[in-house]
């Protein structure tokens, strides 16, 4: 039972009708398994399942730090972040944020690039709050 093949078979179908079918023949196969097979199917669901959660977690994080930065971007000058806390142009960090392609892979921060990005929004935010403290 190739679990990738049938997973990609899925999540290929065009319509509902179609991922049913492909569901039936799961079940239709694995039924006539023998319980070390079936428990074998599980352990190989279960670790190509794993890796595509965190592969979706990756993705998400990406999407997260794109729409974060979005709304704050009206407020604060994302190409001073760029220059003062990394050194590099603001297309740098749009690359990063966007996950724009450079040299042929998606651009993306380091951990280390994103504790940076992090520090930074703290830092910019201690200010904003110690200017209203004194403007009140």
């Amino acid at each position: 039972m190739d679990i990738s093949k049938l997973m990609r078979d899925i999540h290929n179908a065009s319509n509902e009708a179609e991922k049913q079918k492909i569901e039936e023949k799961i079940k239709e196969e694995f039924s006539s398994l023998s319980e070390s097979e079936k428990e074998s199917v599980k352990n190989e669901f279960s670790k190509l399942w794993g890796n595509k959660l965190e592969e979706t977690k990756s993705v998400l994080r990406k999407i997260d730090i794109a729409l974060e930065i979005e709304e704050i971007s009206k407020y604060i000058s994302l190409s001073k972040i760029a220059k003062d806390y990394f050194g590099k142009s603001k297309e740098w960090l749009y690359q990063r944020i966007k996950g724009y392609n450079v040299n042929g892979r998606p651009a993306q921060f380091t951990p280390e690039e994103r504790k940076r990005l992090s520090s930074a929004l703290e830092e910019i935010s201690r200010m904003a709050h110690e200017t209203s403290l004194k403007i009140a």
